[in-house]
């Protein structure tokens, strides 16, 4: 959660809720730590993740991610992230509700202004650039709502080119322990 930082209800932000749009489940790590900061915070959160080549469970079981962090309860909802229902809304717990959905990104069409938060974790831009582009951000931007925020881990000159001319207005933030950065955009 280094991008966004989220707050609980009560304070200056008052977010109580959260739909959140993520471009390659693929490990499901961002899921799984939006989930333990959304049961943290008390923030309810509406999770849609697109991806069209799911990890095999014996790769995902491998990655132990759970027992990394020193958590107990986060072993035992990271493996129903990756089995949920794909196509299905699936309540992961109290707060956190998980719709997978398995698609490209280029064949994805977004729902009008639903989301609040979009975590563009697609494969670096020189390995799809296809799916870095103008068209692509206009894409996502029409299903986000206004003040939406497009988090991504390229700080690209060619992504921030790209972002603003799909009328985002983008900064470079610090990233996670091992990035520099991280580009942050917000929607007009």
């Amino acid at each position: 959660m280094h991008a966004v930082e989220m707050r609980a209800p009560g304070n200056e932000s008052g977010i109580s809720q959260l739909r959140i749009l993520e471009i390659g489940f693929g490990t499901g790590l961002n899921a799984l730590l939006t989930l333990a900061e959304a049961e943290k915070l008390n923030i309810m959160v509406h999770y849609s993740a697109i991806e069209a080549f799911p990890l095999e469970e014996e790769c995902w079981r491998a990655l132990n991610y759970p027992h990394r962090f020193g958590s107990v309860d986060l072993a035992q909802v990271f493996p129903r992230l990756h089995l949920a229902t794909w196509g299905e809304a699936t309540a992961i717990s109290a707060r956190f509700t998980l719709q997978k959905i398995k698609v490209t990104l280029e064949e994805y069409i977004p729902p009008w202004d639903a989301y609040d938060l979009v975590y563009f974790d697609a494969f670096a831009p020189d390995a799809q650039p296809h799916l870095w582009t103008a068209e692509i951000f206009r894409k996502l931007s029409q299903g986000m709502k206004h003040g939406g925020i497009l988090v991504t881990f390229s700080v690209k000159g060619s992504v921030v080119r790209a972002l603003q001319h799909a009328g985002f207005v983008t900064e470079k933030i610090p990233g996670p322990p091992g990035k520099r950065h991280i580009l942050r955009a917000d929607k007009k």
